[in-house]
């Protein structure tokens, strides 16, 4: 046999045996994303050799294993492989991500809300718009791909905003042939068919709101700034508009100690409402970023980790999106071409860190500075990270949530750090489902 040796980045997890089925176990792979089924006998000499330096005799099995980087050779080092794919992600020229807020304003006062502290009346001012298309021009030569993320704040305070800095990329991508998509995050309170038109017509093409539980969990915890509900509002737009939204909608559910027991019942109200298909349900974790909310209300990423699980199976959700793969930078926060806007023109990494003084990088008319931020954002190789840089999740983790290695370094790993084995043992069942489905339709 060649000199090969086993990935430091596998794990294995037993299938479920169905009647008359020949025992098999799971393979996975977090650097490459392989996933397999392996039978008995072959996972025996795989295991064989993992353990012991057995040879793998069967030149089939070889092959495959190798293919799928579950066996490298002998001189191969994953981790500079990982540390390559870091660097190139990271330090990529060719797109510009752009997290814009248009106005600093909401109209919605969450009890979690890490904006607490910045939230002011203020909207981007034509000047700061022109100073944010100049800055996007400067990029056009040399990109292939540009992103926004209308952000807040509250976005659709400030549609029109939204709207004529649409109309100014779309113009410029399109003299450049640079690609361009936009998503938005906002509470849905605006969120009205016209509305919805006209962010269309602007391309955005994902849309994300929250609702955090039923009218009587959701209205404690996402009201107005005057104290008055908000759910049933949501709701009656997303109704109102469902044949005008954009094509992705997803519905974000913030769960702590206080609701996470009763969010199932976002997931049968979308029902009800017959908008199950057009609009998607997640669940998201609630953390005292900026020092804004009870860290005894926060659930730990372990927890978190299991609470998400259970609710994607209870409900019969997406598995399969939620499927672990190897990423290169973390986040637009450590990565060299993406800034968030905010709407007086200051620039930083995070939107987690709008408006906060020392975390500023710079602003549109001035340009960038010699920043502490963006010097700790990307110089932080995990590769090298004593913590890091032997754990076998490395590949999908890559360090966790820079905004949280600052704040929260306990939370800052990524959940398949306490959930990966729950997630293994059932997406290889829905994955040979959906094969057996398809070679139905076939027949």
């Amino acid at each position: 046999m060649i000199n090969v040796k086993p990935s430091k980045y596998n794990f294995s997890f037993p299938y479920p045996k169905r009647a008359g089925d020949q025992e098999q176990t799971v393979l996975y792979n977090t650097r490459t994303g392989s996933m397999a089924l392996i039978e008995a006998d072959k996972y025996e000499q795989y295991k064989q050799f993992a353990e012991n330096g057995t040879p793998v005799t069967d030149e089939e099995l070889l092959g495959n294993l190798k293919l799928g980087g579950y066996v490298v050779d002998g001189d191969y080092d994953e981790l500079a492989a990982i540390k390559y794919n870091l660097y190139s992600s990271r330090f990529s020229t060719s797109s510009l991500i752009l997290t814009i807020a248009p106005t600093s304003d909401c109209n919605f006062r969450c009890i979690y809300c890490y904006e607490k502290d910045s939230i002011k009346p203020l909207v981007m001012s034509e000047e700061t718009q022109d100073d944010l298309i100049e800055f996007v021009k400067k990029y056009m030569p040399f990109i292939q791909t540009f992103h926004v993320s209308w952000y807040g704040g509250e976005p659709l305070l400030a549609i029109s905003i939204v709207e004529r800095l649409s109309a100014a990329f779309l113009a410029l991508c399109e003299e450049n042939r640079v690609e361009y998509n936009a998503s938005i995050v906002t509470n849905g309170y605006l969120l009205t068919p016209q509305i919805a038109e006209r962010l269309c017509a602007a391309k955005v093409v994902s849309l994300q709101i929250t609702l955090d539980g039923a009218a009587e969990d959701h209205d404690k915890r996402r009201f107005l700034k005057g104290g008055l509900p908000t759910f049933d509002r949501i709701m009656d737009n997303l109704c109102a508009a469902k044949e005008k939204l954009p094509p992705e909608v997803y519905v974000r559910i913030n769960a702590d100690r206080h609701n996470v027991d009763r969010v199932d019942n976002v997931v049968r109200i979308i029902r009800e409402k017959g908008l199950a298909g057009r609009v998607y349900p997640y669940l998201a974790m609630v953390e005292n970023r900026n020092d804004t909310y009870n860290d005894n209300s926060c659930l730990h990423t372990n927890e978190f980790s299991q609470c998400e699980f259970d609710f994607i199976q209870r409900n019969g959700l997406d598995f399969v999106g939620r499927m672990p793969r190897q990423i290169g930078n973390y986040c637009g926060a450590d990565r060299r071409g993406s800034f968030v806007v905010n709407a007086d023109g200051h620039l930083y990494r995070c939107w987690n860190e709008m408006g906060i003084d020392e975390e500023c990088i710079g602003t549109l008319k001035e340009g960038l500075k010699d920043s502490t931020t963006i010097h700790a954002n990307l110089l932080y190789d995990a590769t090298e990270d004593p913590e890091c840089r032997d754990c076998r999740l490395l590949p999908i983790c890559m360090g966790g949530c820079p905004n949280a290695r600052k704040q929260n370094p306990a939370n800052r790993c990524s959940m398949m750090k306490h959930g990966l084995d729950s997630y293994m043992r059932v997406i290889p069942e829905i994955l040979e489902r959906q094969i057996d489905a398809a070679a139905q339709k076939e027949e």
